[in-house]
């Protein structure tokens, strides 16, 4: 069993929008044992969308199409879907109905231009509408199945999961789950990776494949069976392997962020953090303070930019400030050390660098990243040179602090 996915909509032919749908869709049809073969993006143009929609038909058991159910003209999804299959549209008084209550909610009467919205496919049934006002719309043929959604993705998510998925599967009995982890690691080189993982790699069923992120490998596994029982057994036999090999690089797995597991930490040890920097510009504290309650353990936090900041502040020594432009291992400890003891915390943390693209020196070039870590025990300093624009050095400068933080914290009782 196979799907296609067709996103409707100029806007993301141009870039203007980015297409989250498809992504959204993929994932759940995965879920259910529905392997995606292609995703397409059409315009709203009547002759392509039409064609668009033959070609899927002729290809796919299942096609999903979001995008273009609205009220005004270059709205052409369901008509596009009619066409293809030798149907017309046919006006619906219940579709009506939901449609002119919700406009009766937003305080105005439905008009002519509205109606569209209530043309149904011939033979088809209607998805109805609770965050929006354009229905959505399924038709059964010939052992298939295509559905068409709204494009705006709180209207999409809601009506996919609640009205498409449980016909797939009411239509298509015995359809194989493949159930997935993905576990994800830092301060492990993806070459590194493949080295440990190789023989697992190699299986089809169960799969196992890294893909490198922003300063951390994240390792995907998945497994399908004849039912879902089947495959979680599967799937647990590779995970717990993999956490064998691995496992003192994995922080986390699918939705966890490296924040939330140093909040873990720091929840466990009962310790504090303050953190001072100046080439990730906040990013770092920017990071941990999207992690609720992480105001019991992150009690301050600095952007020293100037060197002189980092001196009168900081207490940095005014000849390390003024070496290769205040990026060296000494600003990175005394920045550490400093705001440590200025807010009283049992951690401090700090970053200095070039993020580029003017600066650096010959013995630090830009994309220089210096972490340093300060506690009662002592310190240490981490120096890694990125390559890459402004803002890719300062994400990996900040996930690099992150991952110095979280290994610290992890090897605290060792």
């Amino acid at each position: 069993m196979h799907a296609e996915i067709l996103s409707v909509g100029t806007e993301l032919l141009l870039g203007e929008i980015t297409d989250t749908n498809a992504q959204y869709i993929s994932a759940r049809l995965k879920d259910i044992g529905v392997d995606v073969f292609r995703r397409v993006t059409v315009g709203d143009n009547p002759a392509r969308l039409e064609a668009a929609f033959r070609e899927a038909i002729g290809r796919a058991d299942i096609i999903i199409a979001t995008g273009g159910l609205g009220p005004t003209e270059d709205d052409l999804t369901a008509q596009c879907l009619a066409a293809s299959l030798g149907r017309k549209l046919v006006f619906n008084e219940a579709a009506w109905a939901l449609i002119e209550e919700r406009l009766r909610k937003r305080g105005r009467a439905g008009s002519e231009a509205d109606k569209k919205q209530a043309y149904i496919i011939e033979g088809g049934l209607f998805f109805p509408n609770r965050e929006g006002t354009a229905p959505g719309q399924a038709v059964l043929f010939d052992g298939k199945l295509a559905a068409i959604l709204p494009g705006p993705p709180r209207e999409m998510r809601p009506m996919f999961d609640t009205q498409v998925l449980p016909l797939i599967c009411k239509t298509y009995e015995g359809l194989q789950p493949i159930l997935s982890v993905n576990l994800k690691l830092v301060g492990i080189p993806e070459a590194k990776v493949n080295e440990v993982l190789k023989d697992l790699m190699e299986s089809a069923n169960p799969s196992c494949a890294p893909y490198v992120g922003v300063g951390e490998v994240r390792i995907r596994i998945a497994a399908k069976g004849s039912s879902t029982r089947e495959a979680q057994l599967m799937l647990s036999k590779v995970e717990e392997e993999v956490r064998r090999r691995l496992g003192g690089y994995i922080y986390g797995q699918d939705e966890e962020t490296l924040e939330e597991a140093v909040a873990v930490l720091l929840r466990k040890r009962g310790m504090t953090l303050a953190v001072a920097e100046s080439v990730t510009g906040g990013l770092v504290c920017h990071r941990l303070t999207g992690v609720p309650g992480i105001s019991r353990h992150l009690i301050a936090g600095m952007v020293a930019y100037s060197p002189k900041i980092k001196v009168s502040c900081l207490g940095v020594p005014s000849e390390a400030a003024l070496r290769d432009q205040a990026v060296n291992e000494e600003v990175a400890r005394s920045m550490a050390e400093g705001i440590r003891r200025l807010a009283g915390a049992d951690i401090g943390l700090a970053t200095t660098g070039f993020a580029g693209p003017e600066g650096g020196t010959e013995r630090e070039p830009v994309g220089t990243v210096y972490v340093g870590l300060s506690d009662k025990r002592g310190y240490l300093v981490d120096r890694q040179v990125y390559p890459g624009s402004r803002s890719s050095v300062k994400e990996f400068g900040a996930q690099r602090a992150l991952y110095i933080l979280w290994k610290h914290l992890k090897e605290w009782e060792k």
